[in-house]
């Protein structure tokens, strides 16, 4: 895709010494369908010291930088504007567009610099683009029936009221809609102020984190980059262009008050708002219509904020679409794990997996939920957040050195994870579930009998319990292990129990001190990606 403009030229170019360009590469506040998905196209300039724009080019995201240095030499060749002539400086912002062009043009002088004329003209030529023609609802391919089903939806949302239910905007919600590509999104209700009502929609809960970096570095008169997301906002009809109060009213969308006309945008980085696409209009109506359904619910939401008490609910809805199926849940669990928390959610993950069709089938459980454990105390993960490499290490390090069991119950345990994995991906969307059935693979269960028979791993509490089990005590019940002691005393530690001490327990003091270390390596983390 091109947007030059063309005229007659001389065919050799005139050269003129210590001439500067500007060049960069920008994304602009509209869509294109082409042969794939909807997109928001980005544009590369070439501007002049005078601020005359001498050639663009428009592609798709990702496109232009391969073919930088093309672009420069054919707008060296043939620019917008004056004669044809050679800088002897470009200098651009970006690292990598600057590389591209030192690699393309060993002879030019690149120099990796702010670009503030450019920014300027980006800035100026987006504030134009999205106030060119009439404001309209209809959008790209949005017809008046698909809109209405939307406004009819956000009405609904609008009287539910679920800013009076939700205690605060960092009080989030898992969705899921796995038949539209959204998997364990991050979803914060907003207007518990008695403003700005509506729904904040993130890919995943580091870019909410980054959002809330972003506003409150706004309120200090600072900048920050804001992470994309998907917004369905609430505003005061008086606040409306007159052109959307007229198509309101032309086609009779349902509104629920004077404040309530209901607004859907994806926001992009630089908080410039982008007409929803088809798919995205779905989203929006499914998941106005099953907030509503599960705000009958208030007093397991207030449970689940409030007390850590997990809420999750699949719901079919109809859209305009057709039936969609939306999982909600509540709290989000992304974040490191709480104590306070961990128990109540790990019990409802591993309800559902139990009843699930790939749990179901499983002749004994206990596996996921030891799993689950020994991720949270040792990691301070939870199992939605243990990668490929957390899982090993759960898996064949910690749990052989800390749980008293057997190797024979190896392969229960490898199945019964390898089952969780399956049933992770189909439910849960998760992400890493591929990498981790791959640590489960066929050597696992060879690979965890071996740990788990090896008394190096053993320390003195397991020791003490396996040694009981080897001479026939019953050392899962408190009178298989009363006998087990009582056999032995007056006698030597048999040489197989080592000697370090076991684990203390946890006191509201420990517990504290661990909630603050997790979050600490959490900000580590962030900090390293």
């Amino acid at each position: 895709m091109s947007a030059r403009r063309r005229a007659p030229r001389p065919t050799r170019p005139t050269w003129t010494r210590d001439v500067e360009w500007i060049g960069g590469i920008a994304s602009l506040p509209v869509r294109v369908s082409g042969s794939g998905e909807p997109c928001q196209p980005e544009a590369l300039f070439w501007m002049g010291a005078d601020g005359a724009i001498l050639g663009s080019t428009l592609a798709e995201p990702g496109k232009l930088l391969s073919s930088a240095c093309e672009t420069l030499e054919s707008t060296i060749a043939e620019p917008m504007f004056g004669d044809p002539h050679r800088p002897t400086r470009v200098r651009v912002a970006s690292a990598d567009l600057a590389d591209a062009l030192r690699a393309g043009h060993p002879g030019l002088d690149v120099i990796c610099a702010p670009t503030p004329e450019l920014d300027a003209m980006v800035l100026h030529m987006r504030e134009m683009l999205n106030r060119a023609g009439e404001p309209s609802y209809l959008t790209g391919d949005i017809a008046p029936k698909v809109m209405g089903a939307f406004f009819d939806a956000a009405a609904s949302l609008f009287r539910a009221a679920p800013w009076k239910v939700v205690p605060d905007d960092q009080c989030l919600f898992s969705i899921t809609i796995a038949s539209l590509g959204v998997h364990d999104a991050v979803m914060s209700v907003i207007g518990q102020a008695g403003q700005s009502f509506g729904l904040l929609l993130f890919s995943g809960f580091d870019d909410f984190e980054t959002y809330l970096d972003a506003a409150h570095a706004f309120e200090l008169g600072e900048e920050l980059e804001m992470p994309p997301h998907f917004a369905i906002h609430f505003e005061r009809g008086a606040d409306l262009e007159p052109a959307l109060r007229r198509e309101i009213a032309e086609h009779q969308w349902t509104v629920a008050g004077a404040n309530a006309y209901p607004w859907v945008a994806a926001v992009d980085e630089d908080l410039v708002s982008c007409p929803p696409t088809g798919e995205e209009m779905i989203i929006a109506e499914a998941l106005a219509r099953a907030l509503v359904h599960l705000l009958a619910e208030k007093k397991a939401i207030r449970r689940a904020f409030d007390h850590a008490e997990p809420l999750a609910r699949t719901l079919s809805v109809t859209t305009h679409a057709g039936e969609i199926e939306i999982t909600l849940r509540a709290p989000y669990t992304e974040a490191l794990v709480d104590p306070d928390g961990h128990e109540a959610i790990a019990d409802e993950l591993a309800r559902r997996f139990a009843t699930s069709h790939e749990g179901s089938g499983l002749d004994a459980h206990g596996a996921l939920r030891l799993v689950m454990d020994l991720g949270a105390d040792y990691l301070g993960l939870p199992i939605t957040s243990l990668d490929a490499s957390d899982l090993r290490k759960v898996l064949f390090e910690i749990l052989p050195r800390k749980v008293s069991v057997p190797a024979s119950e190896a392969r229960s345990i490898v199945d019964e994870l390898r089952a969780f994995y399956v049933f992770a991906k189909r439910e849960l969307g998760l992400k890493q579930a591929d990498a981790c059935l791959r640590v489960l693979g066929a050597d696992a269960v060879k690979k965890l009998e071996a740990a788990l028979s090896d008394d190096r791993n053993f320390g003195m509490a397991k020791s003490i319990l396996m040694e009981g089990a080897a001479a026939g005590f019953d050392m899962q019940s408190k009178e298989g292990i009363e006998a087990w002691m009582q056999s032995m005393q007056g006698q030597p530690l048999p040489p197989s129990i080592a000697l370090p001490g076991t684990r203390p327990r946890s006191s509201a003091k420990t517990a504290t001190v661990r909630k603050n270390e997790r979050k600490a390596v959490r900000k580590a983390r962030k900090k390293n990606r």
